[in-house]
């Protein structure tokens, strides 16, 4: 009986003993994984859990970091290793008997003395002159560096626009100004130092503005350094102020202070053109140098016309008898005394014993002076200015010519730019300056001041699109359906166009297969180029889209018509259609591409050459003016700078 009543006791009661074992187990887990911690961690012999322990690591990191600010606590020296250290000297260098070796200093502080200089001034840069060059140059598609010269990378030809400004700067005053800062005779001799005195360039600062579409100038921008630039990266990584430096003034000294360098700064390369009007030359040769161009195009273009009018209309008889009585007395008088052997020519000839005349040296000196400058002239004073390795320029007495070039400058832009000179500040961070000149502390680089702003540079566009004729519907009198546009672009070094058919809402132009293939000029480019190879597609597409052709008059014989067309600022624009209609400054444009199209065709035609560079036939030297087309030297290349007006991009 008993033993069942124990049963019937422990079954009524076994919910509420599975109960309490649960409870038991919630207990345990509870201690063991939430009040236990069991994922902290121990730190200075507290344990922390994952939710304190980047807290507590904060506020430790809080507390340490004034201490480290401070700056640390000089040790004693420690003077009793001094005799040791002696001792140790004397006993290794006992058998050299006047030997004297000094001992460590016992102080732990370097003590500096304290000077006092002016900086000296950078003089301002004068003669500054401006130009553009545009063509087809051999432009990289690598890196250039000191290890990889620009003429040893892979190159593409591709049409650029070099802006160029050149200026000089006397070199004798910048060392002057150095000397007398740092090696004066008035400063004490401790002071005068003549690593100081020696300057050191740092940078030829190009900055330019761009004129906005309301003709306002925008702010003033540096110019990067050419592409082809072996130091570009260098020059421009140099920092202008010591904050953002990460080595001293004196470690850049060290890098810049190379003769290859210097020049590099003061003369950068210049890109290898293939097609072009001329090779390039600093600004101030090159405009002198296009000059003489154009008058020698001219002076020949006169003389052809003069011929052909002689081969169309021969002098007769009637007509040298006409000549001749209009000659004056003077000019008769000449003539006959040039005729009769040994008679007077003219207050400016001498006679010799026989009498023989000769040419009085004042009046071969004055020919001389009136005889005008050729391209061998500018040539050879282009030489004189080029700096080589042998160049000194702290001994120059005449001012050295520098000059900084601009490859980004965009077509159908106008620019104006300012350059200056910068010498590295070679007491940068020291407190060696005056008082008025404390500001120079942190500026690596001494500035001259900027140069004056050049003359309004405009880049020429590229492409241009003329409205020749409109076109009639089909099957219609009078009515208008679309217009007929010329695209003219200059791609590789000359100007190509092609007629497009256009209607409203069409965007002008389109890629082009073959434009030259038949033209046997143009074919011979590539050999003319270097090697440039003839392009199987010209892209004369435009950023341009028809809108409308609207009449502008309708009570002429011939109806005048003009197009809308929206432009690349999304404004809508108009001109007249036909070259009749035109305005001035559109038809000139017109005439100059047309001109430059007939000059590239008159120097490439390959069956009027006698032969090219590197071919048999050439003579030495490469075609004689006289042998070329109308007498064009082989300088005159196709391209040129070129007005920027009309219907176009």
């Amino acid at each position: 009986m008993k033993s069942k009543d124990i049963l019937k006791v422990f079954e009524g009661q076994i919910d509420k003993i599975v109960l309490g074992l649960i409870a038991l187990v919630s207990v345990i887990l509870l201690w063991f994984f939430v009040i236990g911690n069991p994922y902290g961690v121990s730190v200075d012999g507290r344990k922390y859990g994952p939710g304190d322990i980047d807290r507590h690591i904060k506020q430790k990191a809080d507390r340490v970091g004034p201490e480290m600010e401070r700056p640390a606590e000089p040790m004693p020296y420690n003077k009793t290793f001094l005799a040791d250290y002696s001792k140790n000297v004397q006993s290794a260098c006992s058998k050299v008997a006047s030997l004297s070796i000094p001992s460590a200093g016992e102080s732990d502080v370097v003590i500096e003395e304290e000077r006092m200089y002016v900086l000296p001034a950078i003089p301002l840069l004068t003669d500054v002159a401006i130009a553009s060059l545009r063509g087809a140059a051999q432009i990289p598609t690598e890196d250039v560096g000191p290890d990889r010269p620009y003429k040893s990378v892979v190159s593409e030809i591709g049409d650029i626009d070099l802006v160029s400004v050149s200026a000089k700067f006397n070199a004798q005053t910048l060392y002057n100004n150095f000397q007398q800062s740092f090696m004066s005779t008035r400063l004490k001799t401790s002071w005068q130092d003549a690593v100081l005195a020696k300057p050191v360039l740092a940078r030829l600062d190009l900055q330019r503005r761009t004129q906005q579409s309301d003709g306002s100038w925008g702010s003033w921008e540096t110019v990067p350094r050419a592409k082809i630039d072996t130091y570009k990266n260098m020059l421009e990584e140099l920092p202008e102020t010591l904050n953002d430096a990460e080595v001293t003034v004196d470690f850049w000294k060290s890098q810049f202070a190379n003769a290859v360098v210097q020049r590099d700064i003061m003369q950068p390369e210049a890109y290898l053109f293939t097609v072009s009007r001329s090779e390039w030359m600093p600004p101030k040769y090159l405009t002198e140098a296009l000059d003489i161009m154009k008058k020698g195009e001219q002076t020949r273009e006169r003389q052809r016309r003069e011929d052909m009018n002689r081969l169309r209309n021969p002098p007769t008889a009637a007509d040298a008898r006409r000549t001749a009585e209009r000659r004056t007395p003077a000019q008769r008088q000449q003539q006959q005394q040039q005729q009769r052997p040994g008679g007077r020519r003219g207050q400016d000839d001498m006679m010799m014993p026989g009498g023989m005349p000769v040419e009085n040296p004042a009046a071969t000196a004055r020919a001389e002076a009136r005889k005008e400058r050729t391209l061998d002239d500018v040539k050879k004073d282009m030489q004189k200015d080029m700096l080589t390795e042998k160049s000194t320029i702290e001994t120059m007495r005449e001012p050295v010519l520098v000059w900084a070039h601009d490859d980004t400058a965009a077509p159908g832009k106008t620019y104006q730019y300012r350059i200056r000179l910068g010498a590295f500040n070679p007491i940068a961070g020291k407190d060696w300056f005056q008082d008025d000149q404390v500001a120079y502390k942190g500026q690596t680089i001494l500035w001259s001041e900027f140069s004056a702003p050049t003359a309004e540079m405009y880049i020429p566009r590229r492409v241009y699109a003329f409205p020749m004729e409109v076109i009639a519907k089909a099957g219609s009198s009078g009515d208008v359906d679309g217009v007929k546009v010329e695209v003219n672009k200059y791609y590789l070094g000359q100007w190509r166009d092609f007629d497009f058919e256009v209607y409203p809402g069409q965007i002008i132009g389109f890629e082009v297969e073959d434009t030259d293939k038949a033209n046997t000029a143009l074919a011979a480019a590539p050999m003319m180029g270097g090697g440039m190879d003839q392009p199987k597609t010209v892209d004369f597409s435009t950023d341009l889209m028809l809108v409308d052709v609207n009449p502008m008059s309708i009570w002429s014989k011939r109806p005048i018509y003009q197009v809308l067309y929206c432009d690349t600022e999304q404004k809508i624009r108009q001109m007249a259609v036909g070259r009749t209609n035109w305005d001035d400054a559109v038809r000139k444009d017109y005439e100059d591409i047309q001109n430059a199209k007939q000059q590239a065709l008159q120097q490439r035609t390959p069956e009027m050459m006698p032969g090219m560079p590197g071919m048999p036939g050439m003579p030495p030297g490469g075609i004689p003016p006289e042998l070329m087309p109308g007498g064009i030297p082989p300088e005159l290349m196709p391209g040129g700078n070129m007005p920027g007006r009309g219907f176009g991009e």
